[in-house]
């Protein structure tokens, strides 16, 4: 029993990592032709400061470009400095430009970012390598879920709703999933597994149920959302659903407070009924209720201060302006808000008696 377990999980992670090579082909080669830069010859490479001139509220920078087609040549960036995005690059200092070649020697080129990338990358792998040490074998295998996730999420979810596909399908699709395979490479192929899925899926769809309900008592839709007008503007009205984007948001956003509910609550009514108690299922049921209550509890508020947390700057300006609460309470964002954390955290707390009542039959004694 425990070689063919063991062979399974190894086909397990064999055909995980393959499709993950699928899903990066497939994202690699979706090419919509929407949002592109117009400008031929557009690239964004690295570039070190070598010199830096004060002109009327803006830097003129000389920066010898280190990467991309035009390697080698000294470029007049511009840079003007905004308050809200700042970027004041010094001597020496590389940094991300955005480069147009014109043609005929001529070129646009003004400054775009610090170079964060390689930073990004550092702090990603050293997050990895601290959940595959402190949590060992169990660790490692959630540092694959993570991959796993990452992976799904940018090079398969994104790319099909771009070439046209249901969001909100693809997202319940996309996130099943995820759920699916994170939990078989923890927990392997256990009924406390089978349990999870099952949880996080009736979760997830009471979180479809409830979205729909305060989402109409809100008069709350995708199209309210801020970033709607940016995609509208680009071309996306053709090819993507735009106000189904709010209720996969959220979607994506939960799924790890529903998970860790069902996870939680699965395993710790797994070790009750593997104690060799005997216990029957109205006792195992008992037992784990008090564990998913204590679970909704915590779960819950964490939920709810995460979403809350997003919104908390708004709060601090509505604040300041000493806005009228009927004027306040009534408004779109704060109405979108309210859905977030609120549907969410429906699917959140209803999942967890599901998972209590699922597992509880799955591990009864037959002898009590």
């Amino acid at each position: 029993m425990f070689l063919s377990t063991k062979l399974l999980k190894i086909v397990f992670f064999v055909v995980t990592a393959l499709a993950m090579i699928a899903m990066i082909w497939f994202g690699a080669n979706t090419d919509v032709g929407i949002g592109r830069n117009p400008l031929p010859g557009s690239e964004f490479p690295r570039g070190r400061v070598i010199e830096r001139m004060e002109h009327q509220g803006q830097q003129i920078l000389m920066v010898e470009i280190l990467s991309g087609a035009h390697r080698g040549v000294v470029a007049e960036v511009r840079n003007i400095i905004f308050i809200d995005a700042v970027v004041n690059p010094q001597i020496g200092q590389t940094i991300i430009i955005h480069f147009d070649y014109l043609g005929e020697g001529n070129y646009s080129a003004h400054v775009h970012s610090y170079v964060r990338d390689t930073a990004i990358y550092i702090i990603a792998a050293l997050f990895l390598i601290l959940i595959a040490v402190v949590g060992g074998k169990k660790g490692i295998s959630s540092a694959y879920g993570l991959v796993f996730t990452f992976v799904t999420l940018l090079f398969l979810l994104i790319p099909a709703i771009m070439r046209g596909g249901s969001p909100a399908l693809l997202t319940i699709l996309v996130s099943l999933l995820i759920t699916s395979v994170s939990l078989i490479a923890i927990m392997g192929f256990e009924k406390k597994t089978w349990v999870s899925i099952v949880g996080t899926s009736i979760g997830i769809a009471f979180y479809c149920l409830f979205y729909v309900v305060i989402s109409g008592a809100l008069n709350v839709s995708g199209a309210n959302i801020p970033e709607m007008n940016q995609l509208a503007g680009l071309g996306f009205t053709d090819t993507v659903n735009l106000t189904q984007l709010l209720f996969c948001g959220i979607l994506i956003a939960s799924l790890g407070a529903i998970t860790d509910t069902t996870v939680s609550v699965a395993s710790a009514t797994a070790e009750l009924g593997s104690t060799g108690a005997n216990l029957g299922f109205r006792e195992l049921l008992k037992s784990s209720m008090g564990v998913a209550r204590d679970c909704v509890g915590t779960s819950a508020n964490t939920l709810i201060l995460a979403f809350t947390g997003t919104f908390f700057v708004t709060l601090i300006m509505f604040g300041l302006f000493e806005l009228n609460y009927i004027m306040l309470i009534n408004r779109i964002d704060i109405a979108i808000e309210v859905l977030r954390a609120i549907s969410a955290s429906v699917g959140m707390i209803l999942c967890a008696p599901a998972t209590a009542i699922l597992c509880s039959y799955a591990y009864r004694s037959k002898k009590a």
